[in-house]
């Protein structure tokens, strides 16, 4: 009989990795509810010309990468690549581009590219979209918002920043990195040298060790520039320096997706690791008039959630719930147990409990209860039962006491929630 596993690429997340996803996505959801940032979800199928009219025909995202298809009506489909498209789309659709919406959105993604370290064809992101506001404050906002993210998880990524000004700028400068690349078409592959013409900017993000030299001697943005572009830059880097928030001009770095402008930033995970950005961003005003015809101011990032947590791994991320494990001596006290735990369950959102099914010594459901990492122990036994009442054991401390159920919210009250600052 044949034996199925998960398509080449893709992977099951099982359940003590997928509690680690959980706690990461929570933190990111609450510190992006704190700025006023509202959730958005978009359909995983979209119309295919909607990525190539965004992103660019001439990326390797839909040149290679996107997992496409015709219906029976010969209609092509997409698996989205990327979310913000879908979100420029979703509100265009409904009529909300008129005015500044603040957007996250969290789920998978998927590119047909070579599986690697942290890097699948079903990945997941969390994006943060900021539409509507033309002014340097709201890059300093989201750039802010990362920072809070990196804080809250005890990590220092480094920030690298650069603008790619605007699309009278990037056609300047494409026309001077062409004429560039073209010295040194020997040196190239086969891909390079066909981005050339269709987007020389992409080869500035290769990471062919080969033409570390030529790439670092070619034309610098920064040089053609507008005046505008150039003040908007320097009145963001004067805010991330009165914030306090550090980082590196890269003269090099720019977004290869067509709707980019201006701002563009990265955030890398201090390893020699080719593939270790963990968050990109910037400016795309170009993205809603190639989809509508009209101007509206737009910036994000997103963050590549497989990347993050490899990065973290030594960094435990806080738990959010305090975990209860009920041991329960007998059978006949199961729904007594059971009963015990709607009460604790009722009492905070914040608490999860576990109920034993197993009815062995006390020994060994402790062990149990340390292994699933509970916070407190819940034992009952025959007297327990008789007297309505259970032990609480404290499995840091050990410290161990009697709880009547009448007394069960008071008392966890005062020690499961004012000890664990879940007030």
């Amino acid at each position: 009989m044949k034996k199925f596993q998960s398509v080449r690429g893709m992977r099951d997340i099982l359940p003590k990795e997928s509690k680690t996803f959980r706690l990461l996505e929570q933190t990111l959801i609450n510190l992006s509810n704190q700025y006023g940032y509202e959730e958005i979800r978009t359909p995983i199928l979209e119309d295919t010309n909607l990525f190539i009219k965004s992103i660019g025909d001439g990326t390797d995202i839909v040149e290679k990468e996107m997992y496409t298809f015709k219906n029976l009506k010969e209609n092509s489909f997409s698996m989205r690549p990327e979310g913000t498209a879908s979100c420029a789309r979703a509100l265009i659709e409904h009529g909300l581009h008129d005015s500044i919406n603040k957007l996250w959105y969290l789920g998978p993604f998927f590119r047909h590219e070579r599986p690697q370290k942290g890097r699948y064809r079903q990945f997941h992101q969390f994006g943060i979209e900021f539409i509507g506001v033309e002014n340097f404050e709201a890059d300093i906002e989201i750039i802010s918002l990362a920072n809070s993210i990196w804080q809250k998880l005890n990590i220092k990524p480094i920030l690298k920043i650069n603008t790619i000004g605007d699309i009278d700028d990037r056609k300047k400068y494409t026309k001077i990195l062409i004429d560039y690349f073209n010295k040194y078409k020997n040196k190239l592959n086969d891909n390079e040298k066909s981005k050339i013409d269709l987007n020389p900017l992409r080869i500035l993000d290769s990471k062919n060790p080969n033409l570390k030299d030529i790439i670092g001697s070619a034309p610098k943005i920064k040089d053609y520039i507008s005046k505008e572009s150039n003040e908007h830059f320097e009145n963001l880097l004067n805010g991330l320096e009165r914030k306090n928030i550090l980082y590196q001009r890269d003269d090099n770095l720019v977004r290869g997706l067509d709707y980019y402008n201006r701002t563009v930033f990265e955030y890398l995970d201090n390893s020699d690791n080719s593939q270790n950005t963990i968050c990109a961003g910037g400016r795309y005003d170009l993205l809603f008039e190639s989809l509508c015809e009209k101007k509206v101011p737009a910036l994000g990032f997103a963050i590549g959630l497989e990347r993050l947590l490899d990065y973290i791994k030594d960094k435990p991320i806080q738990k959010n719930s305090v975990v209860f494990y009920i041991a329960v001596m007998n059978q006949t006290d199961n729904l007594y147990a059971q009963n015990i735990a709607e009460l604790i369950r009722k009492i905070s959102e914040n608490f999860s409990v576990l109920v034993s099914y197993n009815y062995t010594n006390l020994k060994v459901q402790l062990k149990k209860a340390d292994k699933l990492s509970a916070d407190y122990c819940v034992i009952i036994g025959e007297e327990e039962s008789k007297n309505n009442s259970f032990q609480l054991k404290n499995m840091n401390s050990g410290q161990q006491e009697m709880v009547l159920n009448n007394n069960i919210e008071k008392y966890i009250n005062v020690k499961c929630i004012k000890g664990n600052n879940y007030e």
